[in-house]
């Protein structure tokens, strides 16, 4: 267990951490490259500007920690969770999200680019001007998600739930919406966006 540790441009890359308690830790602009991470837990701990390339992150449960602005290229997360997280500006290029969990929290600014989240659930999950062009979100669940201005360009909603999420501001016209579930205020600002005028 590492509790209340602070540490600022270090290298942890290829370290073995299986298991391994962060608690109220702080990371500033360190990098995990190639790290073996499996299973581990942080609780309110701090990663600033990280790097996580090619890590190993599943099976991870993470409570309350912040991920802001840290890149995730090509990082295994199968099944990992995040509570509760800030993961504000982080990217998630060609990482392995099957079966990752999360659960509230604030995902703004991050990258899904092309990812396949089908069934993926965000909950009650801030995902302001988050990007998932060309992403693949058939049945996914957005119950009370807040997705505005978030980039959906050519982005697969089948079958997805948008059911009381937040949708200012989104240009649906590249979207496919097929059996998506709206409310019925989404189903009028959906008719705004292909240029309907609603009296």
């Amino acid at each position: 267990m590492i509790e209340n540790g602070e540490f600022a441009d270090s290298s942890f890359d290829g370290e073995n951490w299986t298991g391994e308690e962060l608690i109220r830790c702080t990371y500033t602009n360190c990098s995990f490259r190639g790290a073996d991470l499996q299973g581990i837990g942080t609780v309110r701990s701090s990663f600033i500007s990280c790097d996580f390339s090619g890590a190993k992150l599943n099976d991870s449960t993470h409570d309350g920690s912040q991920f802001t602005n840290c890149r995730f290229t090509s990082t295994n997360l199968w099944t990992t969770r995040f509570s509760s997280c800030k993961m504000t500006g982080s990217t998630f290029e060609g990482a392995t999200l099957t079966g990752f969990e999360i659960a509230e929290g604030d995902w703004s600014y991050v990258n899904f680019r092309l990812h396949d989240l089908r069934k993926a659930r965000f909950d009650r999950v801030v995902l302001r001007e988050t990007d998932f062009y060309e992403a693949d979100l058939s049945g996914a669940v957005f119950t009370g998600a807040d997705l505005t201005r978030a980039i959906l360009h050519k982005a697969v909603l089948k079958k997805a739930d948008l059911r009381g999420a937040v949708i200012e501001g989104i240009n649906f016209r590249d979207v496919t919406l097929d059996e998506t579930k709206l409310d019925w205020n989404q189903a009028l600002r959906l008719a705004e966006s292909y240029g309907a005028k609603i009296d």
